[in-house]
């Protein structure tokens, strides 16, 4: 038998992948997790620097221990390789 160990979030912060505000504020909210859109909240002409600011700001361990997870755009569009 295995056991799943379960970690409870009480907060998590959707974030603007191309929004520089948004991701410099959410450094100090007190959320558990944070997720960075590329997918609604960014407009079409904005997802290829959306990407690479989302890139930077999960690379850069700014987030403390937040759990960090990025939402990609669906597989139809011509943006989901570039996400992944």
């Amino acid at each position: 038998m295995t056991t799943t160990e379960y970690r409870p979030r009480r907060s998590v912060l959707y974030m603007p992948g191309a929004n520089d505000k948004a991701l410099e504020k959410a450094k100090t909210l007190p959320t558990d997790a944070i997720i960075f859109d590329t997918e609604d909240s960014v407009a079409p002409d904005m997802k290829e620097t959306a990407r690479a600011k989302v890139a930077e700001a999960v690379g850069s361990g700014a987030y403390g221990r937040r759990e960090l997870t990025i939402r990609v755009n669906s597989i139809e569009t011509a943006w989901f390789e570039d996400d992944v």
